[in-house]
């Protein structure tokens, strides 16, 4: 689905946490004149919602694990604190996107009380993860709730954007039916047709395991009738093979050709060198990374978006 004028942009991911001493929306503000001028164009912030107490990883848990898809995590400030860092975003010409984590909710979410109907059960009728390791969360159930968490889930996309939100990131968009983001991108639209709609789609690698589990995955080509961007993940195990001496560049350019043939018309790939679920680049390769630096640039002037 094609989106005019989100080509070639530049985004930059903010983990409020992390970004500042304060760790606080107020932190991020003060960096925005740095972050401009590094001709940035888009600042995606990871999830900025409060974060579940239950089973909670670390002292501190993973914003992941989000109870209250409405709110402000107390932490990073407050709702006014979010509209000034907005509106300082739009003042610089820059655009927001924010993650939305719909796979699954921290122990807990109200939901999980006032709709256990909502969340995948075991044989005994325990809410659950599919991911064994991920304890601090537990996964909605999308089919059979069309008419009560489908409803839910858009309205909060809808109440995002009015409240200054220029895009999604959303996660692990490949697990997700496509119907339920057919509908979700309608119901956007009406508030926001330029809205950015950014997929995390995922490694082959995963994609088998869940097919093999009889779980639901969409390919990268499924994704493109909803979603504006795809993540890089088909080509990213041969990127690092490149990077790494172990697939001559030529191979994985011809591999950049072949993309422009599997997907539609005008896709748009979100490339990378790394992101917060994987190593940092100097870890992979620390004798090459001018070629990182060679690709970075090669990319940038193609039509893809980078981050």
């Amino acid at each position: 689905m094609v989106n005019e004028g989100i080509k070639n942009l530049a985004i930059y991911c903010v983990y409020v946490r992390n970004h500042s001493e304060s760790g606080t929306f107020q932190g991020v503000i003060d960096d925005l004149p740095r972050i401009v001028r590094m001709g940035i164009d888009v600042i995606w912030l990871l999830p900025i919602h409060p974060i579940g107490i239950t089973n909670r990883k670390g002292s501190l848990g993973s914003p992941y694990s989000i109870t209250d898809f409405r709110a402000i995590n107390p932490e990073y400030g407050t709702m006014d604190g979010f509209h000034r860092l907005v509106s300082e975003i739009h003042r610089l010409g820059m655009r927001l996107m924010i993650d939305i984590v719909y796979r699954h909710t921290s122990h807990d979410c109200s939901w999980v009380t006032e709709h256990p109907e909502w969340y995948i059960r075991d044989k005994k009728d325990n809410p659950i993860s599919l991911m064994p390791q991920w304890t601090d969360i537990l996964d909605l159930k999308f089919e059979e709730n069309e008419t009560t968490l489908w409803p839910e889930l858009i309205d909060i996309l809808k109440f995002w954007c009015k409240h200054g939100v220029d895009g999604f990131r959303m996660d692990v968009a490949s697990c997700i039916p496509m119907e339920f983001w057919r509908q979700a991108r309608h119901s956007v639209t009406e508030v926001n047709p330029r809205c950015i709609w950014l997929a995390e789609s995922i490694w082959f690698s995963a994609m088998k395991s869940y097919r093999n589990s009889n779980g639901l995955i969409h390919t990268d080509a499924e994704l493109y009738q909803t979603f504006d961007v795809c993540y890089d993940y088909d080509l990213y195990v041969a990127w690092r093979a490149t990077v790494q001496g172990a697939m001559p560049i030529k191979s994985y350019l011809e591999l950049v050709r072949l993309q422009a043939f599997i997907y539609p018309k005008d896709f748009i790939k979100l490339r990378f060198v790394e992101n917060h679920d994987q190593n940092r680049i100097a870890y992979i390769s620390r004798d090459n990374r001018w070629k990182a630096l060679a690709w970075t640039g090669q990319l940038r002037l193609s039509k893809y978006c980078f981050y």
